[in-house]
């Protein structure tokens, strides 16, 4: 199969790249520099110039392919513009396709885009209440969910760790380095959590599954708090514990207006996802989760 992937050198998109290589499908990036056209030629994909903030000719290419997935974001202050140019350019060369002519498309959502639940864990069901520096995903799903020609699944992935990257390696570099764990506004904070690799395994399934409408959840634990997560880091790293909490304010003035989030508390089950899809992730404990973000990708 022939699929087009945005955000193919982060930590959600990478992992999906390696999923569809590793199964023998052709798989093209966007490449933002040529750095980025290096590191994805490097896994073996396809990698064409071209950025989320300018949707010109890649867009008409991208149309081309078999399927769409889309786990790419800027992370700016300006990320909800960017996805909706982009959303609105997609929509526009899709206008060109016979009708019967369906692509499915993968969107990424977030937990984030649900509401601070830390004792009944978030199903598919709960009401979506997102923060309001995500609230624009909501209408890119919903326009991308009104487009005929796309056969459109939402996923909604924990927090995402893989080896060395993720805030479960950010704890382990802030202790090695400064002697202490950053964590924003409490230590009883709640993180569902998934591994990348898990993760990609679901967009795989469910791409297979070509569901329209599809929702699912992405979380192979349902959650564990901020501190139980940090002295877990500290032990494995035959460190001292220690815990620096800060404000809201404080980590939004560090990482910008989003950092918010890692004080929203959420636990989160994938039932769905395991039971229709067979989803079984790999990494399904925070023993295991904190052990895999410890070490180095090579």
């Amino acid at each position: 199969m022939r699929i087009f992937v945005t955000g193919g050198t982060g930590l959600v998109g990478r992992a999906i790249v390696k999923a569809f290589l590793q199964r023998g499908d052709d798989v093209t990036t966007l490449a933002r520099s040529d750095n980025s056209a290096d590191i994805q030629r490097e896994l073996g994909a396809t990698p064409i110039r071209g950025s989320l903030t300018d949707p010109g000719d890649w867009v008409n290419f991208a149309l081309e392919h078999e399927a769409f997935i889309h786990a790419a974001a800027t992370f700016d202050n300006d990320m909800g513009s960017v996805d909706h140019n982009l959303v609105r350019a997609l929509l526009e060369q899709a206008q060109s396709l016979p009708e019967e002519h369906q692509i499915p498309f993968l969107y990424t959502g977030g937990c984030w885009l649900y509401p601070e639940e830390p004792v009944i864990p978030i199903s598919e069901r709960h009401m979506l209440e997102p923060m309001q520096e995500f609230e624009w995903m909501l209408d890119s799903i919903e326009q991308l969910n009104e487009c005929p020609n796309f056969l459109l699944t939402v996923i909604h992935p924990g927090l995402v760790i893989d080896k060395g990257r993720g805030f479960i390696a950010n704890y382990a570099r802030d202790l090695k380095e400064n002697g202490e764990i950053t964590i924003v506004d409490s230590t009883e904070t709640h993180f569902p959590i998934v591994h990348a690799d898990d993760l990609a395994q679901l967009y795989v399934s469910a791409l297979d599954n070509r569901g329209d409408g599809l929702l699912l959840n992405a979380s192979a634990i349902k959650s564990a708090t901020a501190g139980e997560i940090g002295k877990l880091v500290a032990q494995n790293c035959k460190l001292p514990y220690q815990a620096s909490v800060i404000s809201i304010e404080e980590a939004q003035e560090r990482l910008g207006s989003w950092a918010s989030a890692h004080a929203r508390s959420q636990r989160m089950s994938s039932d769905r996802a395991r039971q229709l899809l067979g989803w079984a992730p790999q990494y399904d404990t925070i023993e295991k989760l904190v052990q895999e973000s410890l070490l180095e990708d090579r």
